[in-house]
């Protein structure tokens, strides 16, 4: 996954591009184009974040098929099966991953059938995996990345600031038993596997 919603103000249906092959993945910063439509966001010029994707779009890839919780959008040549669905996992053994797909129809881009990206915007906080590899500090403000597209960073850029750092980076439990994320990390207690290292941000946006 790449999005975790502990509350949001607004969810706002925007339309996208059609003739736009544009990966974007849940939980990324996005603004509009000069059409008006969806797209990822960028600090410079004269543009800025409206808000964080909550549906993601992906054209697919290298052809197969993915679900928000695994797909091109979120894959890299480090980590293939980044957010892939945990489906089976033993002791000392790294666990079964396995990418699936939402909707025979829809092949992952969960705005296929409306032409239309949910957009959080107006507060809220939320868990993202779209972020800078930097060093993140819970209470300082955190921006729009310069260097890639959609990304939080923590690196300065002028009237860019989009939130707050309420949790640096952290390995964030799917509730499938295992050794990745501590006892504490889970209101209910208990160890469990991981679904990857995700900051948590307070929108200001």
């Amino acid at each position: 996954m790449a999005l975790f919603e502990v509350f949001h103000v607004v969810a706002s249906e925007i339309l996208i591009d059609p003739n736009d092959a544009q990966d974007i993945p849940q939980g990324a910063l996005v603004t509009l184009d000069t059409a008006g439509y969806v797209t990822m966001a960028l600090a410079g010029g004269t543009t800025f974040a409206i808000g964080i994707a909550g549906d993601s779009r992906s054209q697919g890839g290298d052809g197969g098929s993915y679900t928000a919780e695994s797909g091109a959008a979120l894959a890299t040549l480090a980590d293939p099966l980044r957010g892939a669905l945990v489906i089976g996992s033993a002791v000392n053994v790294t666990p079964s991953r396995r990418r699936t797909q939402n909707r025979v129809s829809d092949f992952y881009n969960e705005v296929l059938a409306s032409g239309k990206m949910t957009v959080y915007h107006s507060g809220g906080e939320f868990w993202t995996d779209v972020y800078d590899d930097e060093a993140y500090v819970p209470g300082t403000q955190v921006y729009m990345s310069a260097t890639n597209l959609g990304h939080f960073a923590s690196t300065v850029t002028a009237n860019h600031i989009v939130g707050i750092c309420m949790n640096e980076p952290t390995a964030y439990p799917s509730g499938v038993p295992g050794t990745e994320t501590g006892f504490t990390q889970l209101p209910e207690g208990g160890n469990s596997l991981s679904f990857g290292n995700f900051l948590k941000v307070k929108m200001y946006i």
